[in-house]
This record gives C-alpha cells, structure tokens and sequence, in this order.
C-alpha cells in the first residue's frame, strides 16, 4: 500500500499543483460573487424634529449588520466606513419604531450590488421623553491640604453658574453641581479651568450622568485667591446686670478661636477678635441666654474667615444663687484682740452663719474656709454686741449672721459689774 502512493510522488504531486492553478484561473476568470457583512455605527437625523416638540431620545441600539454582495476579487475594497446607516426622526411616530436606511458611498457602488444591501435590524425603536433644562448654580469645594499659614480666600467662577439640558429623568438625579479645585500647598494666587460636577442629594458625585446630559459650559474657568492665615482667640464684651439673687457664670461657646486670613501688616498686631454686640447683654437675666452671632460683622477691614466660621452660637450663662449655713462655736473661735485683764463669755452657744453663691461652690466650702475670728478689741467690762470677723472668698456672700453678746469682765470683778459710762460698745458682725 506505501509502496503504492509513492509511486510517481513527483507526478502526484505535479497533479494537484496544477489542479489548484487550474482552480485560481477558474475563480480569477470567473469572479463569482459572494455575500458579506460590516458592522455599522448608526446615525441620527433630523434630531430638530424631536426638539421642537420638546423631547429627547434615546435609540438603544448605536451598531447594525450591513450584508451586501460583492465579487470575490473586489472583497477587500470595502469597508465598514463605505456604508452609512441611518434613522431619519422625521419618520418617528407613535410606536417608536424607525427603519434604518443603510447608503454606500458613490465610488463603492460599481463594486456593491446595491440592491442587495440590508440591514439588521431592519428598525430601531426611538424611546423619546420630555426634554428639560434646568439652571444650577456652581458650588465650591477644595481638596489637598492647604500650606501651613495660608487660607483659601476669595473663589471667583466664570461662569458661576450652568444649564443643563436632557431627559426629565436624567435632570432629577441632578441635586446640584459643582467644582472641585486642588489647593495643595498653595502660597500665592493661582488660577485655572475645571469640570463641572454632579452631585445628588446626598452629595455623592454622579460618574454617569454626563453622557445623558449637555451642560452649555464645559470647563469652568476660576480665580483663587491665597492669604495668610492666623488664629484669634474670641473675646466676648459681656456687660449688663443679673437681677438679683442670680449671677453670670461665663461664655460658653463651640468655637472659642477662629483662622482670619488677610494681609500679614492687619494681622500682626492682632491676637484676638473682640465681639461687641447688643446680643450679648444680660440686664436683668434670669436664666441662660442664647444667641447667634455672625462673626464676619466684626472682622477687620480687608480679612475675611471660612463660612463655617461665621454664625456660631454662643450661651450666656446665668445661674441662681443659694445658700448654705454654717454653725459656729463662739468658745470655739480664735478671738482678735483679747486683753488678758479680762474674761469673756457669750450669751449663745453657737452662732448660724449664712454664705450665699452657687450651689456647686458652696458644696465644696467647709467651716475652716471661713477663717471666723470673734473682734474683742477695745471692749472694755459690760455686755457689747458681738462682732464676728469672716474672711468669704471671692463668688461667696454673707447673707446673715446669728445676733449674740460678748460680756466683759475684770478677772478681780464680779461679773454683771456695770461698766464704765462710755465704754460699753455698739458693733455687730463685720467681714474683712
């Protein structure tokens, strides 16, 4: 069998050497034709119509199958850009389906059987919805960190604000728009162009919606303004009275500091920011006072602070005074300038002494704080007042002190001994 097939190999061969010359002569003489296909990107036309109706569009399906015949030798000729497929929206109606008219070019129609050329699909579905357009103002946010000393300033945008024209579903994702500038470590005044930025309502950006939508400005030119910064301790001007029985306890505020940006000569001498309002009287209060304040109104001339600086609320604190009595042994008690030539006794075992001022203060005072000391200087023998010598600090008042006597007496004298005329005393309780 081996021995069979390769005799005359070279005749074998030689054969189908010549079978297939004789077969690419029959084709290149003949030329037959043969069916192709491209793949067709389709157009719109027309697009007007639609728009002055007051609609968008959207056709689904951009691409379609041209099939065609061609001769065999002119294949390679055409390409998918010889075709233009189309949907004409001037054919639009009610259903929505439009066909699709496919044309060759003229200097490929002797090579193309044009009656032969089709595509599929055949009809494209036309989804139409009511065109909007919708007018938003531009936001500003920054990102990187901002060089150490300097603030943002002013931003100016051009324009300030955009319309945006699309589909009445597409325009209600949009909340609102914005840009989105790079300050990292920026010292000097800069400028440049960005592009606008959906966002929905939670703030989040919204990638996708752009290719649904037109905006009329594509780039959004801006200005930045850079200056130097430094913080200002906020010192609030509280005047005016508490009605009585009560006292303003402080300042109590969020924000005790702000970053002030401007030019270095108005920002060195500064160290704080006074606040001087109305707003800030308490006359007569009775209880805690709230109010807003918007601190941009008492910025120097020619520096400025970020917004979320500019109304704060601030609490005036007012609290009621209460007080608290002590009881005091007169025996017990250190006594000022006691003569050794007399004896002393009281008529009461024990003196009430009453301090007034904030319940937290007066929980923490304790009897030695009062530092009580009876004054017996130049009392001679009789029965004088007793004066009772406190030293309250500062938040505390004496509001009363129990009444009582000090009797003198000469140590060789009895006691109840009248006095020398002139010597018996008239002082009360004193504080020092």
């Amino acid at each position: 069998m081996k021995e069979k097939l390769l005799n005359n190999l070279g005749l074998k061969v030689a054969s189908l050497a010549l079978a297939f010359a004789v077969w690419m002569a029959v084709v290149n003489i003949s030329n037959p034709v043969i069916d192709d296909s491209q793949q067709v990107n389709v157009e719109v036309r027309n697009e007007e119509v639609l728009e002055a109706s007051g609609l968008t569009y959207d056709i689904g399906k951009d691409v379609v199958t041209v099939s065609y015949q061609v001769r065999t030798r002119d294949r390679s000729l055409v390409r998918a850009s010889d075709f233009h497929a189309y949907v004409d929206l001037k054919d639009y109606n009610v259903t929505g389906a439009i066909p699709v008219t496919v044309e060759i070019n003229k200097d490929k129609e002797n090579l193309v059987k044009s009656d032969a050329i089709t595509a599929r699909p055949m009809v494209i579905r036309v989804k139409t919805e009511e065109l909007q357009r919708k007018i938003f103002d531009l936001s500003v946010s920054t990102i990187g960190k901002k060089a150490d000393g300097y603030d943002i300033g002013m931003i100016s945008l051009s324009p300030d604000s955009v319309t945006v024209e699309g589909p009445e579903s597409a325009i209600g994702q949009i909340n609102g728009m914005g840009v989105e500038i790079d300050v990292e470590n920026k010292t000097a005044d800069f400028n440049g162009s960005a592009v606008p930025i959906f966002y929905d309502a939670n703030g989040n950006k919204l990638t996708d919606i752009g290719s649904k939508v037109s905006v009329n400005s594509e780039m959004i030119d801006f200005n930045v303004s850079v200056l130097k910064a430094k913080v200002l301790t906020l010192n609030f001007e509280v005047f005016g009275q508490v009605e009585k029985g009560y006292r303003f306890t402080g300042v109590e505020s969020a924000v005790t500091s702000v970053p002030v940006v401007g030019t270095k000569s108005v920002l060195a001498p500064l160290s704080s920011l006074s606040i001087v309002s109305d707003k800030l009287s308490i006359e007569d209060a009775t209880e805690d006072k709230v109010v807003e304040l918007d601190l941009s109104q008492y910025l120097p001339p020619n520096t400025s602070m970020g917004d979320q600086y500019k109304n704060i609320t601030v609490t005036l604190k007012v609290e009621p005074l209460t007080t608290r009595t002590f009881t005091l042994e007169p025996e017990d008690l250190a006594q000022k300038g006691a003569s050794p030539d007399y004896e002393y006794s009281f008529d009461k075992t024990s003196v009430d002494v009453t301090i007034r001022g904030l319940t937290e203060d007066l929980d923490t005072l304790e009897v030695q704080d009062l530092k009580a000391v009876i004054d017996l200087t130049n009392q001679g023998p009789g029965t004088h007042t007793g004066i009772l010598r406190l030293e309250v600090s500062e938040g505390f008042e004496l509001a009363s002190v129990t009444p009582f006597n000090v009797t003198v007496t000469g140590r060789s004298q009895e006691p109840g001994t009248e006095a020398p005329s002139g010597e018996s005393s008239g002082a009360g309780e004193e504080t020092q």
